[in-house]
This record gives C-alpha cells, sequence and structure tokens, in this order.
C-alpha cells in the first residue's frame, strides 16, 4: 500500500488549494488524506495506523478552532514519533513555533501564503528522508540478521544495498566498514576502487574528491556517529552530495551506524536558479529592486556602525522611449543591455547597479570617502554614453540623467535618501538631461 500524506486545515480554499499542489506533484506515489480540525485529524491517523497504512508526512495548519495547530502536533508526536510534520503558519508565533520545534521534533515550519516552489522542495526533501529511513530500518533488519543466520543473508544484504539508488556505508561501533555499495563509489568518482578495499584506502580516497573545508567534515563523521545527522559534502568537481547518518543500538549498546548518500547537485542548482530569477532582471541580469534593497539595508547598517558614507544614485535615460516607438523595443532592450555594459566598465566591485524598472536604474555607492568620490563616478556614467551605439545597422545616441543623495547627509533611511535622490534626478532632467544633479543639504557638503 502507498504511504499516506496527511493535509489538516480548517479553511477549505487553503486545504484544496494545498491538495491540488501536492497531487500534482506527488500523486503518483502517495495518497493524499485530508482533515478540517485537530479532532477529525486524530481520527483519521488512528484510523490509517489501524489498517497498517504509514503515514510518511503530517502537513498542518497552527491557527485552528479548538485544539491549535501546534498542540495537535506535539501530541500526534507522542503517537507517531517516526512521522515527519511540517507546520504552516500565517503569522509565526516564535513561543509556539519553539515549543513545536523541541516537543514534537518539527521537521519545518513555512509561512503562508506558501511559494509552491519552495513548498514542493521542501515535501520533497522531507519525503526523501523518509524514504531514506525507511530503506535504513530495512537494511539494519538486514544486518542484524546477517549477523544471526546463514552467508545466504549477507548476499542478499549486498543485493538490497546495491539496488538502491542511493550510496550506502555501514560502520560498525568501532567505525570499521563492514559493508558500502559500488553506488557509493561511483558517487565520489571511486569506480576503480573494490567495495573489499581497506577502510584506510577508501576514506582517503573519498576525502581526495572533497573540497578542503568539507574533509574535516568527513573525517569527524566517521569518528562520532552517536546521534542523527545529516548534511552536505561538496566535491571537487562540483556536485553536492547530501548525507543522513543514522546510528544503531541493540539492548541500549552502540552497534555502528549507516550512512546514505545522496547526489543532490541539480536540485541545489534548481534551487539556486529559482532564488536567482527572483533577485535579479531577466532582461540585464541586474540585481532588481528587492535584492538592491538587501545590499541597501546592509551597507546602511555597516556606515551607521562605521561612520561611512555612502552614495545612492538614480539614473534615467533620456528619450529612451522614442527608441522604443521608432525601433521597436526589441532594439531597445538591446540598447538596454549595451548601456549596462558601458555603466559596469565605470564601477568599482563593491558597487550595485540594479534595473529600478523601464530604462531606470539605481546605483548604491557604499565606499566612499567624499561626495567627490560619487561626483566622479557620475561623471564618468554620463561621458562613457556619448560614443554613438551601432545595433541593428541602426547608429543610436542617448544619455542619461542622474539625481545622487549622500549618507547621513540627505537622509538617515533608504527611504529618504531614494526620495532625495529621485527629487535632484528631475532637477536634473529640468536642467536639460545629460548631466547629474546632487540632492539639497541643509548640512555642510562632505
Amino acid at each position: 500500500m502507498r504511504p499516506i500524506i496527511v493535509c489538516i486545515d480548517d479553511e477549505w480554499t487553503i486545504l484544496k488549494s494545498l491538495g491540488e499542489q501536492l497531487k500534482r506533484n506527488f500523486g503518483k506515489a502517495y495518497d493524499i488524506e485530508f482533515a478540517h480540525s485537530s479532532e477529525e485529524a486524530l481520527l483519521l491517523c488512528a484510523e490509517l495506523t489501524s489498517e497498517n497504512r504509514d503515514i510518511a508526512l503530517i502537513i498542518s495548519d497552527q491557527k485552528m478552532p479548538g485544539l491549535a495547530g501546534d498542540a495537535l502536533l506535539i501530541q500526534l508526536h507522542t503517537l507517531y514519533p517516526k512521522t515527519l510534520k511540517i507546520m504552516l503558519t500565517g503569522q509565526a508565533d516564535a513561543d509556539s513555533v519553539g515549543n513545536v520545534v523541541n516537543r514534537a521534533a518539527l521537521y519545518r515550519y513555512i509561512r503562508k501564503p506558501w511559494d509552491e516552489a519552495d513548498l514542493i522542495l521542501t515535501i520533497s526533501e522531507a519525503l526523501r528522508r523518509f524514504q531514506q529511513e525507511q530503506l535504513l530500518l530495512n537494511q539494519n533488519e538486514l544486518l542484524k540478521e546477517a549477523n544471526a543466520k546463514l552467508e545466504s543473508s549477507v548476499s542478499l544484504l549486498l543485493a538490497t544495498l546495491e539496488a538502491t539508488a542511493d550510496g550506502i556505508l555501514a560502520l560498525d561501533k568501532a567505525g570499521k566498514i563492514v559493508s558500502l555499495n559500488q553506488k557509493f563509489l561511483s558517487m565520489f568518482n571511486l569506480s576503480n576502487l573494490s567495495p573489499k578495499e581497506s577502510k584506510d584506502r577508501i576514506l582517503e580516497a573519498v576525502t581526495g574528491e572533497i573540497i578542503e573545508p568539507d574533509t574535516i567534515k568527513f573525517r569527524d563523521l566517521m569518528r562520532q556517529f552517536s546521534a542523527e545527522k545529516t548534511d552536505y559534502l561538496r566535491l571537487k568537481n562540483g556536485n553536492i552530495i547530501a548525507y543522513y547518518l543514522q546510528s544503531y543500538e541493540l539492548a541500549g549498546n552502540s552497534v555502528g551506524a549507516v550512512l546514505s548518500f545522496r547526489d543532490v547537485t541539480q536540485a541545489m542548482q534548481a534551487a539556486e536558479a529559482i532564488q536567482h530569477q527572483a533577485l535579479h532582471d531577466s532582461l540585464t541580469g541586474l540585481p532588481n529592486r528587492v535584492l538592491f534593497n538587501q545590499h541597501f539595508a546592509n551597507a546602511l547598517n555597516y556606515a551607521a556602525s562605521e561612520a561611512k558614507l555612502i552614495a545612492v544614485m538614480f539614473l534615467d535615460l533620456d528619450h529612451f522611449k522614442d527608441v522604443n516607438d521608432t525601433l521597436g523595443h526589441a532594439v531597445g532592450d538591446l540598447l538596454l543591455q549595451a548601456v549596462v555594459q558601458r555603466f559596469m566598465g565605470c564601477l568599482r566591485e563593491e558597487d550595485i547597479l540594479a534595473r529600478w524598472g523601464g530604462d531606470e536604474f539605481v546605483l548604491l555607492l557604499p565606499h566612499i570617502r567624499c561626495r567627490e568620490d560619487a561626483d566622479e563616478i557620475a561623471e564618468r556614467l554620463i561621458d562613457v554614453l556619448r560614443s554613438e551605439f551601432f545595433l541593428q545597422d541602426h547608429r543610436l545616441q542617448v544619455s542619461v540623467s542622474i539625481g545622487m543623495a549622500v549618507y547621513p547627509h540627505h537622509g538617515p533611511d533608504s527611504t529618504t535618501l531614494l526620495q532625495q535622490a529621485d527629487t535632484a534626478l528631475y532637477q536634473a532632467k529640468n536642467a536639460g538631461r545629460n548631466t547629474y544633479q546632487c540632492a539639497a543639504s541643509n548640512a555642510a557638503p562632505p
């Protein structure tokens, strides 16, 4: 029978949306069951357990009438300690979240409204962990049988290890390799070695494939395995290997541990790509407003603590709309990309240029000694556009108007500084364009 994912929420529309997303992504391998209250969830889980159905994951809302989601998950953990649990919360209560993390071994909490890609990635990782734990439990049973039964049981264990998609490494209580599969060797680019090689030879070869910062982590892992642990190892070839360690005891005594390894390179790269797309402009590749504001906040915090100056500028291309209107947006897009290339050649490594929207950009200069440093960069940005652009057999001329504000002279926070820079930009436009203006200040110039 297929394992179960139980979803609990008192709002039908949220429960329906969650169910549709889960069925779309996991419906081929898991059955999805729903409960509209904590009381209904307890009855449902009891019924499934009586039918010998495996509950792989429970996803519960936090705010519900009657028994709240955090209290429900704590109670469910008492009944089903091996089942993974995720809590959905609209307004995270630190005490409630901390309580359920400690008392219900909460896998993760996710804020409402959730991002589907993040939700699916989180649930995929949780279900992979469930599958690994099921596999490791089965393998542990096989290992115990192998110590008590005939040699044929050992052959069955080895066949099971080779059949799994994960790399498996089994250790005894002294850290000696009891068994490993070929998948483990190939995952670490060691297919030329035999599983029968000595422990020192195998571990030395594995260590040679891992980047330097992670080699200490791996060596410690092979010496200390008294608790469950999961983490990542990065290889020199760029691959990322996730590992999960489960230690085992018999009659209260440690008998060793089993480590499973999985190549998660593509999954991590996909997550990084999604993160990059969310924070960058697709046309120019520059940071977008969200990422710029993060950089701006960090720069302001540093400048405030270290009594440093920073400058922010709005850059607006003059008469850019005429290019779009006469030659089309395709040529306009090429022009924006070419302008960005020239701008980047004028900036320092630490400067942050972002696309604000349309033909408007914003520039952060986090380390300047005086106002004149910002003036110099503004002049370079204007000057770099004096030469014509040659795009698709068109000779194009474009200029830029710039408005500038300097912290702390023109404002103490990002909102004020951006407003001051925007006002200065309009002053530059009114002054005839192709120039820059600095915001007015009651303080003496820096």
